[in-house]
């Protein structure tokens, strides 16, 4: 008959329940190996080239399971995966120059060194704001060589935000025809502490070829409002009759456009928690998510002003987020129509509602918003089997997508030699599917199965404390001395 031994080791049971939990913990890893994706679309190459590039339609997005199209892939008719790349939204940097009128009023000439040089205006500081009041009270009238001028590049609260400060000064002058006239530079924010700014010269000369001249006067970098031009010497300076400012900066245009798509208005899930402004809310699901660069609303004929808050989210469960607060409108005058400017946007969403404030009216029912998104394209070399296929649909797949560089060699000279090709209908994988569908079940019953394991090795090890307490302990040499 079985007996229980205390001399052996009692590691039996606890080398079950580890073994039980490592297969367990092996179970869980193979869930977890990569799965392939589910849904795929026909390539349908309509221009052939070396590489072919396809446009993604907002469909590819919404059988994407990944963000950033993570789990994109390209196969040919034998299943071999095709390198691919994602090409970014190309960007030209359009130089601009603003050019902006400034005053001019002449120095007398400059005092001996030490003394202060007199001011032909007076300001008003409040703050930080200088306001200009005009003539100081008792100034001479202009003196016929002035000891320089005094130019006013205007209130720097005035500009446009996207305009920078003044880098230079273009003087204009209406004689002699041949100078060369230096002078020292200083700035200053209200006409009291003056900051050294360098020196410089103007030119003007005549040639063979025609008249020469150097109008430019450099700035800082933070210039002030206020520019005092001095003249090395006032006898050899030209008459100052206009000066400009210049500023140069640059525009980013994307000359990719973006694709526009109008979008209904939709019911708005019932969330988890009280969200007051839901009732109040105008919803629109974009069908997958997007990045979305701009959104119109598309208002009923008459008129509509509607000030509101533009809120956005990526998935049904999680909270509005605020993107923006802008006002919509449109006015209806005698046939004519005016509408609000597009709303810039720079954001990834799927779903968003416009939440108009509660002094104004809610949203008409046939309202519409068009938003634009930026749509990636998709460039592939056009290797293997035709036709070519576009698989999508998998959470945990590791992208496979290449850097544009790595895959096309001189990018920029090869564009205009892509190919062309638009995607077809998507279809559900069938054997990814099902495998899917086991997965989940497997899934579902992983957690019972584990507690299985844990509640029957409870159980043994119960039961080998169990049998111990039964047995008393055999003493050493009882047997030999019965």
């Amino acid at each position: 008959m079985w007996r229980l031994d205390r001399t052996r080791p009692i590691g039996v049971p606890v080398g079950v329940l580890l073994g039980c939990a490592i297969g367990a913990a092996v179970s869980a890893v193979r869930a977890a190996d990569e799965a392939p994706p589910r849904y795929s679309a026909p390539i349908v190459v309509q221009q052939p080239a070396a590489f072919v590039l396809l446009p993604l339609p907002v469909s590819a997005y919404a059988h994407s399971q990944q963000t950033g199209l993570r789990d994109l892939r390209v196969v040919d008719a034998r299943g071999e995966r095709v390198p691919f790349a994602l090409l970014p939204p190309r960007r030209h940097e359009q130089p601009v120059q603003h050019e902006r009128a400034a005053r001019l009023y002449p120095l007398p000439p400059k005092p001996a060194p030490g003394a202060n040089w007199s001011m032909p205006v007076q300001v008003q500081v409040q703050g930080d704001r200088v306001r200009v009041i005009g003539a100081r009270v008792g100034a001479a009238s202009a003196p016929q060589r002035p000891g320089g001028w005094l130019i006013d590049l205007g209130d720097p609260r005035e500009r446009p935000r996207d305009e920078p400060p003044p880098q230079s000064l273009r003087l204009q002058w209406s004689g002699p025809d041949e100078f060369s006239a230096a002078y020292a530079l200083e700035t200053s924010d209200d006409l009291r502490s003056w900051r050294r700014a360098g020196h410089g010269q103007l030119l003007a000369l005549r040639s063979a070829s025609g008249a020469l001249a150097q109008p430019l006067v450099q700035l800082p970098a933070s210039p002030g409002r206020f520019v005092r031009l001095a003249w090395a010497d006032a006898t050899t300076a030209p008459a100052i009759t206009a000066a400009q400012a210049i500023a140069s900066s640059s525009r980013s245009e994307t000359l990719d456009p973006p694709s526009a798509l109008s979008v209904d208005a939709s019911p708005e899930p019932a969330g988890a928690a009280a969200d007051p402004q839901r009732e109040r809310a105008t919803h629109f699901d974009l069908g997958a998510l997007l990045p979305v660069v701009a959104l119109e609303l598309q208002l009923p004929a008459g008129t509509h002003v509607v000030p509101a808050q533009v809120q956005g989210r990526a998935r049904s469960d999680q909270p509005w987020h605020d993107l923006a607060s802008t006002v919509f409108y449109r006015l209806d005058r005698g046939g004519d129509s005016s509408v609000a400017p597009q709303l810039a946007l720079q954001a990834g969403v799927r779903y968003l509602r416009i939440v108009p404030d509660l002094r104004a009216a809610s949203l008409p029912a046939q309202t519409r918003l068009t938003v634009q998104a930026q749509l990636q394209q998709l460039v592939f070399a056009a290797q293997g089997a035709a036709p070519f296929v576009l698989r999508a649909g998998s959470a945990n797949a590791a992208p496979s997508a290449l850097p544009p560089a790595t895959l096309v060699p001189a990018l920029d000279d090869e564009r205009p030699r892509f190919g062309r090709a638009e995607l077809g209908a998507w279809s559900e994988v069938a054997e990814v599917a099902r495998a899917q569908v086991a997965q989940q079940q497997r899934a579902a019953l992983r957690p019972w199965l584990l507690w299985s394991v844990l509640v029957g090795g409870v159980a043994l090890l119960a039961l080998m404390v169990w049998q111990l307490a039964r047995h008393k302990p055999v003493k050493p040499g009882a047997a030999g001395g019965a």
